[in-house]
């Protein structure tokens, strides 16, 4: 494409996606599965105006910075209160549904004929509800903090446990190596280098905010973050974790800075008397960027889609069945059902699309050769959209029935 043709397909999707907003809000139809619509129109499938294959080099990078900022964005919307409060409640769902998500469609692919670790390896990296869904669904419906705060624990928790899980198999299938320790090892590193790089980097950009920089230089945050990143990966934890803290850090900077004088300094600060370092403006400009991210990766989405593979249409939409089918056990588990309130149930149940972390975890599997069958990728993608379909449907009711439920 010249690079006219390139601009004009970039203002249409911007256009549509502000158009799919619009449309969501007024009649409940996902904006997300009306993208991944756009994104097959104008993709191989229909008018070829776009192939996959002229993005492979972008799609690596995209996929990563959209997952951590995504992560970032929508830590600014949580208290700390009710993070920590819905922190177990998040962890509970996480590991509960990854595991059960993760046997189905692992059996499933194994049913299918595949190789059982790579059939293992596509549960797990399908094990974890989309971060890239989850967060922007939430800012839409705006439900309960404490809501708010469980399921975005659980996507950020179920990424991780997707790429690590997924990475593993890919190891094996390579070297023939596994280890249940060195994974659980693994894990717990990255959750301890990410939250202790994120709070540290937090405490520092706070004082930074304060002494140098400007109140609208709103990039340099985003810069700062994706160094946190790349910091944070270095040392071996998980980047979009310890943006997730980082964001979180710096939306309550006010209530910490107010506990840290009162402890340490013995002063008793009035409230209001200490500057906010994220401004509702800056939400806002950080809200039109994950827009941005999001509107592209779905479009991105439906770019991928090979309707001409048919056994990867009906292994992917069993696939997105089972994890919806899962997904509904919540409601007969103690612990989640006693702490919820009907609505609140609903919306857990509804929140079970799949994005970022297969996406990303094909790409890599690709390029080490792991995955070579395009009936295992197509089926990818095809599980990806029919889930984002069906949970979409339940987000339609919810919306239509429960959508004032705020109650926590």
């Amino acid at each position: 494409m010249d690079v006219n043709s390139v601009l004009l397909l970039f203002s249409l999707i911007i256009i549509f996606g502000y158009i799919a907003e619009l449309i969501f809000e007024k009649f409940n139809i996902s904006d997300t599965l009306l993208l991944i619509l756009l994104g097959f129109f104008i993709g191989p499938n229909v008018l070829n105006y776009i192939r996959p294959d002229s993005l492979g080099m972008l799609a690596p990078f995209f996929t990563t910075f959209t997952l951590l900022f995504l992560m970032f964005e929508g830590s600014l919307k949580l208290d700390l209160k009710s993070f920590f409060k819905g922190f177990s409640s998040g962890i509970l769902l996480a590991i509960f549904f990854f595991i059960i998500s993760s046997a189905g469609v692992t059996l499933l692919f194994s049913l299918s004929g595949f190789d059982f670790t790579i059939s293992l390896m596509i549960g797990f990296a399908l094990g974890g509800v989309s971060t890239s869904f989850v967060l922007p669904v939430l800012s839409q419906l705006n439900p309960g903090k404490e809501i708010r705060s469980v399921l975005t624990v659980e996507a950020a928790m179920t990424d991780v446990l997707a790429i690590v899980f997924a990475l593993s198999m890919m190891d094996l299938k390579l070297t023939s190596a596994f280890s249940a320790e060195d994974i659980l090892g693994h894990l717990a590193a990255l959750f301890a280098i990410a939250s202790m790089v994120g709070i540290i980097a937090g405490a520092i950009w706070i004082y930074l905010e304060e002494k140098f920089v400007k109140d609208k230089d709103y990039m340099v945050t985003i810069g700062y973050v994706v160094l946190l990143y790349f910091l944070t990966e270095y040392l071996g934890g998980n980047g979009a974790i310890a943006a997730l803290f980082f964001g979180l850090v710096l939306t309550n900077s006010v209530k910490l800075r107010m506990s840290v004088k009162k402890i340490i300094k013995n002063e008793n600060v009035e409230n209001g008397s200490i500057k906010k370092v994220i401004s509702p403006r800056e939400k806002d400009f950080y809200d039109e960027i994950s827009f941005f991210l999001k509107t592209f990766f779905f479009v991105y989405i439906g770019i991928l889609l090979d309707i001409s593979n048919k056994k990867a249409i009906l292994i992917g939409s069993a696939a997105a069945l089972i994890i919806m089918v899962f997904r509904q056990i919540g409601h007969f588990i103690g612990p989640i059902k006693n702490n919820f309130s009907k609505g609140e149930l609903f919306l857990i149940n509804s929140l079970f699309a799949r994005g970022i972390a297969p996406v990303a975890i094909a790409i890599t599997a690709i390029d080490k050769g792991i995955l070579k069958d395009k009936v295992i990728i197509d089926s990818i993608y095809f599980t990806i959209t029919a889930s984002i379909i069906l949970s979409s449907i339940m987000i339609f009711f919810y919306k239509k029935f429960y959508s004032e439920d705020k109650t926590k």
